[in-house]
């Protein structure tokens, strides 16, 4: 991903070229615009500043546009309250899956994410979240403004209203935090299990549902495209979940069959086919399991039709001791952990999607890390932050944030 690519969407009330002005010293570099014949004198204005112009409906040259939703916990009907799933956890809105499946499918592509405010109200808050959502996955939330107060917040960065500038401050400033951070989109994911799938068709309902609510349990996850599965797709993980309508091909078979062999776990349906093994004394009410080589093999006795269960079953099939991020008091929490090519720095994106952060949140990550600090949105510089290490991990005790924390490590 190019770390500097910066896009917005102009509104389409924005018709004087001299709104052009507020783009002056923000990252922002690319505008997105409707057909129409009004914004002609604002495109002008726009080029002569340098920014790069496209159409909506016509992306530039290697970038993928895709719909997402409106980060956040998502409200419940009437705005009376946070929606919940089963568990009452609040239910968080995110668009973390669909940029990394994106990039699965694009190789190389710009993952730019089209997801304009909703709801009622709309926080400076909101906006620093979705640009940390799309960014901290490796995309780039397309900027757009509430389009119920694109108009009073024009008229409000014409009239200099400090209430209007420090929104506008606060979105520049979150965009231009990450298109500093060039090293960051190079680091790769670490990942505990990986989901297989080729997240079409038959398969894209649980597929892709499933990628949503594995991340919304925090197990780190990979992104397996079996129409493209390299010899060492699985490297790494400690499980595999196929959870596909039709059976694997025997190519694929056998390459699953090996890692369990090799000590891995696979948890699948019973469309898998006969299983190989022999029957583990393991009691699951939903899974049979079979021991093969150093691995194990999780059957499910009846087909998986509930994304939801089979997510968090797959969290106690794998285990948390092998957890390679684990929250304490963190709420509406989302991560996603990477490492540099070299393996001796790393850096958790934390996201806080509820209106308020925890004030005492706590992290475990995996790994043998000597140092940390911590990077936020409202500063310049990384802030010191209070760390324990363990025998194979680091506990990181973070101080009261907002919307976002990167927690930089190093060996």
């Amino acid at each position: 991903m190019n770390a500097e690519f910066t896009p917005m969407r102009w509104p389409g009330s924005w018709k004087s070229p001299s709104a052009v002005g507020l783009l002056k010293g923000t990252p922002i570099n690319w505008l997105l615009v409707d057909r129409d014949a009004g914004l002609a004198p604002v495109i002008e204005e726009a080029k002569q500043a340098g920014l790069e112009i496209a159409e909506i409906a016509a992306p530039p040259a290697g970038v993928a546009i895709i719909p997402g939703e409106w980060p956040g916990v998502a409200m419940s009907r009437g705005g009376g309250g946070a929606s919940a799933g089963p568990t009452g956890v609040p239910w968080v809105d995110s668009n973390s899956w669909r940029i990394r499946l994106e990039a699965a499918r694009k190789p190389g592509a710009n993952i730019w994410v089209d997801a304009p405010p909703k709801g009622a109200l709309v926080r400076p808050s909101s906006y620093r979240t979705a640009i940390a959502d799309a960014a901290a996955h490796g995309g780039r939330w397309v900027i757009s403004l509430d389009t119920q107060l694109a108009a009073q917040l024009a008229a409000g960065l014409a009239d200099g209203k400090a209430d209007a500038l420090d929104t506008w401050k606060e979105i520049a400033g979150a965009a231009a935090f990450f298109a500093a951070r060039k090293q960051w989109p190079a680091y790769l994911p670490e990942a505990i299990v990986g989901v297989v799938s080729d997240f079409a068709g038959d398969n894209e309902f649980m597929g892709q549902e499933l990628l949503n609510l594995i991340g919304r349990t925090n197990q780190q996850y990979a992104i397996l495209l079996k129409t493209k599965l390299p010899s060492t797709a699985f490297r790494g993980l400690r499980a595999v979940i196929y959870a596909d309508a039709q059976p694997p091909a025997a190519e694929l078979r056998q390459q699953t069959l090996d890692f369990v062999s090799a000590g891995g776990l696979l948890i699948t349906g019973p469309k898998w086919g006969p299983p190989p093994g022999t029957p583990a004394k393991d009691e699951h009410p939903r899974y049979a399991t079979r021991t093969l080589g150093k691995g194990r093999l999780a059957i499910a006795k009846a087909d998986p039709d509930d994304p939801y269960v089979l997510a968090n079953d797959s969290a106690l099939l794998i285990s948390h001791r092998y957890e390679l991020l684990r929250f304490w008091n963190g709420g509406a929490v989302g991560s996603y952990l990477t490492v540099a090519p070299d393996r001796k720095r790393a850096v958790a994106h934390l996201l806080f999607y509820a209106d308020r952060a925890p004030d005492h949140a706590s992290v475990r990550i995996a790994g043998r890390w000597r140092k940390a600090s911590l990077w936020t949105l409202d500063r310049g510089e990384p802030r010191p932050v209070e760390m324990e290490i363990q025998k194979d991990a680091v506990e990181l005790h973070l101080p009261a944030v907002a919307q976002y924390a990167a927690a930089e490590l190093e060996v």
